[in-house]
């Protein structure tokens, strides 16, 4: 089962590695911010709601499945370049 997973792990491209780190809900976004952290407090700054959201991440070159995974609601990017989250 291990060596499964890590075929898995393996076979997944970069951009799906990068987009789940750092990836928070709204929720753990706003504790965070209570706690100090800038870039979680900055993401909620810079809430978008999912359309153009969609729109942003098609023009930047992104996939839709990519973008639709980035845009889910609820949900917020602070180690991005540019720290955002997406409106429930």
């Amino acid at each position: 089962m291990r060596f499964v997973l890590c075929v898995l792990l393996v076979a997944l491209p970069p951009s799906f590695a990068f987009a789940a780190k750092g990836t928070l809900s709204l929720s753990q976004a706003q504790a965070a911010a209570k706690k100090g952290d800038a870039k979680a407090a900055a993401a909620i700054a810079t809430t978008t709601d999912r359309q153009t959201c969609l729109n942003g991440c098609a023009n930047r070159g992104y996939n839709k499945g990519q973008c639709i995974n980035a845009c889910r609601p609820g949900f917020c990017h602070p180690e991005g370049e540019q720290p955002y989250c997406v409106a429930k």
